[in-house]
């Protein structure tokens, strides 16, 4: 499969896979509060990763009994717009500390197959 994840967000951050910046992902894939939970990565390129991992198991569960799966971004990103909210905190390595950055600014792999 091919992946893409690198370019900057709208405040300059890098998003290369060369760049251990510890990332946490916020997902709320229900309505309910109750549903929130977070991941947790060394890297951006993790985490872009794990996005792709929670499509995946979904799709599972969606469809029973298919070996095959093959999905591109259009997909992915249909499933990230119907959760009730993503967003991740992403280390600046310059100051230690996180900054929020949506979904949006972060480059998503444009095909695999599993």
């Amino acid at each position: 499969y091919q992946r893409r994840v690198r370019g900057r967000d709208s405040r300059g951050m890098s998003y290369g896979p060369r760049r251990k910046k510890h990332t946490i992902l916020l997902v709320q894939p229900g309505p309910s509060p109750a549903t929130r939970t977070y991941y947790d990565f060394e890297t951006v390129f993790q985490a872009m990763s794990g996005i792709c991992k929670l499509f995946e198991d979904k799709w599972k569960i969606v469809h029973p009994g298919r070996n095959n799966l093959v999905y591109n971004v259009n997909d992915l990103y249909d499933y990230i717009d119907h959760l009730s909210d993503m967003g991740a905190l992403v280390q600046d390595l310059n100051t230690g500390s996180y900054r929020p950055v949506s979904y949006t600014h972060l480059t998503l792999p444009t095909k695999r197959i599993v």
